[in-house]
This record gives structure tokens, C-alpha cells and sequence, in this order.
């Protein structure tokens, strides 16, 4: 990864940790286009190989095009920054045999037990 300047850095995270602000439809909304815009400006004059990559994402403001070029200034930290903006803080996921609410064949279990304790009484 490139050394880019702080500002460059620190306005690619603001864009994508605010996704839900900036992105409408998986396309940046004008005020996202501010910030990239500013983005993009200092991104050009520190890096001027990445002008074509620039250009693209400025005709075509989608994600994955916003995506490409905050990948390369952040490498993997854009992917996980996305992720948290999308998903939020809480992690799902799908419960399985291992799940921490009794299962259903436990429920018949305990029935049988009652039913046989208060046979007995």
C-alpha cells in the first residue's frame, strides 16, 4: 500500500463508515459526491497514477467504483469499515444444534419427565 496523506485517508473512512448517509441505491447521493469529490481532488495531486481509476469513479459514482478506489487507499480496512456501516455493531447469526435455546426434542423430554413426576404424587 501506497503512503497517502492523512486527509486522503481520513475522508475515504468518513465516506464509507457513513454508507448509510452517502450511498442511496449503492450510489453516492450529492452529498456523498461532495466528499468524494474533496477526496479525489487531494487523492490526484499526491498520486497521480490513479487518475484513470479517479475518472472512472467519478462518471460512475457506484459502490463497487467508490469501492475500488478507497480500496487502494485503505487495503482491507475499507472492506471491514463497510461492513460495520452496513451490518451495524450486533452480529447475527443463523442458530444451529449448538444454540443456546432448547431444542425441540429437549421440550419433549421435560414433558414426559412432568408428566411422569405428577403420576407419582
Amino acid at each position: 500500500m501506497d503512503d497517502f496523506g492523512p486527509d486522503v485517508r481520513s475522508l475515504a473512512r468518513k465516506l464509507i463508515a457513513g454508507y448509510l448517509l452517502y450511498f442511496a441505491h449503492d450510489s453516492l447521493n450529492s452529498d456523498g459526491r461532495k466528499l468524494f469529490e474533496e477526496m479525489a481532488r487531494m487523492l490526484v495531486y499526491e498520486h497521480p497514477e490513479l487518475k484513470s481509476l479517479v475518472r472512472k469513479a467519478r462518471r460512475r459514482p457506484t459502490l463497487d467504483n467508490v469501492m475500488k478506489v478507497v480500496e487502494r487507499v485503505l487495503g482491507e480496512e475499507a472492506r471491514e469499515l463497510l461492513r460495520g456501516a452496513v451490518e451495524g455493531p450486533y452480529i447475527y447469526w443463523p442458530l444451529g444444534r449448538d444454540s443456546l435455546l432448547p431444542s425441540k426434542a429437549g421440550t419433549e423430554e421435560d414433558e414426559e419427565e412432568e408428566e411422569n413426576s405428577s403420576d407419582d404424587r
